[in-house]
């Protein structure tokens, strides 16, 4: 059993310590930015190779094997926690800011106006929608530094 340890990718490993530390698939793909197809994907992959079918065996495997290092109940899981409030709250202003910039450019347009990015408030809200990035972005950092800190 586990004969396919040693065959694990770098973000197989990575997969590991989040499905350890108890985050659901959903929450694997948002944390390393990438679909939850993806995040499955490298789910069954771990489980083929380590010859574990169920999430408790990998989450025993990851503790037993010391690859759950720094998980501990209690504070660790309100800070993660707070962690995905505040990705769910930047994205959602980011979104927003998106969708404002958006309709603003669609009214240009149907104006007439022919350069959607000459006036001052459309650079109020594109410089408004690089600011919601670059927190939402913060945010996924700060989630993905808390659960693999060695990343």
């Amino acid at each position: 059993m586990y004969s396919g340890v040693s065959r694990l990718t770098p973000r197989e490993l990575e997969v590991l310590k989040l499905i350890a530390a108890g985050l659901s698939t959903k929450q694997i793909a948002i944390s390393l930015s990438i679909s939850f197809k993806t995040a499955a994907c490298h789910r069954s992959r771990l489980m083929e190779k380590l010859e574990i079918h169920e999430v408790a065996g990998l989450t025993r495997y990851a503790i037993r094997n010391g690859y759950a290092d720094g998980i501990t109940p209690g504070s660790a899981r309100d800070e993660e926690e707070r962690l995905f409030e505040r990705i769910g709250s930047t994205h959602k202003r980011y979104k927003d800011a998106m969708d404002g910039y958006t309709v603003f450019q669609k009214h240009r347009e149907d104006l007439g106006l022919t350069n959607p990015d000459s006036s001052t408030g459309a650079r109020k809200l594109r410089d408004a929608e690089a600011v919601a990035h670059r927190e939402y972005h913060d945010a996924l950092v700060a989630l993905r530094k808390f659960l693999i800190p060695d990343a």
